[in-house]
């Protein structure tokens, strides 16, 4: 069964979907591999790493 809408009174804009296709195709891999395990600690290390550089230290005692 399918379902016809139209569109309201002063409404001329064209309905866009929201996502495309290979916005869900890398939504749906990413959850179904390891990468969604291994990722956010990796992540978070790297965040730290950085955050412990001396470039990073500098940055944020000038931004003071």
């Amino acid at each position: 069964m399918s379902t016809v809408t139209f569109p309201q009174a002063g409404h001329d804009h064209a309905s866009t979907p929201s996502h495309s296709p290979a916005v869900g195709f890398i939504a749906a891999w990413y959850e179904a591999t390891p990468a969604a395990i291994l990722l956010p600690p990796v992540g978070r290390f790297l965040k730290a790493w950085f955050e412990a550089t001396p470039l990073s230290i500098a940055l944020r005692m000038m931004s003071r």
